[in-house]
């Protein structure tokens, strides 16, 4: 899997602590380094990232009429 090209992002500091100390467990457990790009491709296939995924988008829903027909208006 080295052949992955590295595309930069930028996290909060806390979600990178805590991918970096479930990376600790994992090795601990399974005794295998798991890239962090492998990690956050396992978090976004699973069903509960889609509920919040969907959750997150709800949030900022505004009910907004505009009307940009301005005929008759002065």
């Amino acid at each position: 899997m080295g052949n992955k090209s590295r595309i930069p992002m930028q996290v909060a500091p806390e979600f990178e602590t805590r991918i970096k100390n479930l990376q600790k467990a994992i090795m601990i457990e399974m005794g295998e380094k798991v890239s962090m790009r492998d990690l956050t491709e396992k978090i976004s296939k699973t069903p509960s990232f889609d509920d919040l995924e969907r959750s997150l988008l709800n949030v900022g829903n505004v009910d907004l009429k505009l009307n940009f027909d301005k005929r008759g208006r002065k």
